[in-house]
């Protein structure tokens, strides 16, 4: 199974929109990602989501860039910000059969998912920028048992033609 963490776009500060959605270069950077995600024939079973406004609409421009369906995106807060990696690994185990999953949400959540997925612990050790995509191998949803395999940042986005 491939799980691919991405935290949500930069967003609008909330003094500006209370709902903090995508800002005009988080919408940018977030289909940079999509792009290159498509050339690199990244295609994904299951796409998940905090409810969150920046972290929703992240998820569907992933999904459009790479071909899943839209209305298929499962939004759950077990991928808020301060939500424990622990039940976040319960909901991935209930994505039955899904090969390659892409996680949109927030640090520091995704930070501690990664970390508890590669060693067993959730104490961040992994930094994951704004539209940056990790992916970790692992063979289920399981703690200590995860493979980091790459991690892309905008500074990738530059690389691209």
């Amino acid at each position: 199974m491939l799980l691919y963490l991405m935290q949500h776009g930069l967003a609008l500060p909330k003094e500006a929109a209370p709902e903090e959605p995508l800002s005009p270069m988080g919408r940018e950077l977030v289909t940079k990602a999509g792009q290159m995600a498509r050339r690199l024939d990244i295609g994904f079973d299951a796409i998940a989501c905090s409810p969150k406004l920046r972290a929703r609409q992240t998820a569907e421009i992933m999904a459009k860039e790479t071909g899943f369906p839209v209305e298929d995106i499962a939004s759950t807060p077990l991928l808020k910000a301060m939500n424990p990696a622990v039940q976040t690994v319960e909901f991935l185990n209930g994505l039955n059969g899904a090969q390659s999953v892409l996680v949109a949400g927030h640090m520091p959540n995704l930070a501690k998912l990664a970390t508890l997925i590669i060693t067993g612990d959730d104490r961040p050790k992994i930094e994951i920028q704004n539209a940056g995509l990790l992916c970790i191998e692992c063979s289920g949803h399981k703690f200590r048992n995860g493979t980091l395999k790459f991690s892309i940042n905008s500074r990738h986005f530059a690389l691209m033609r």
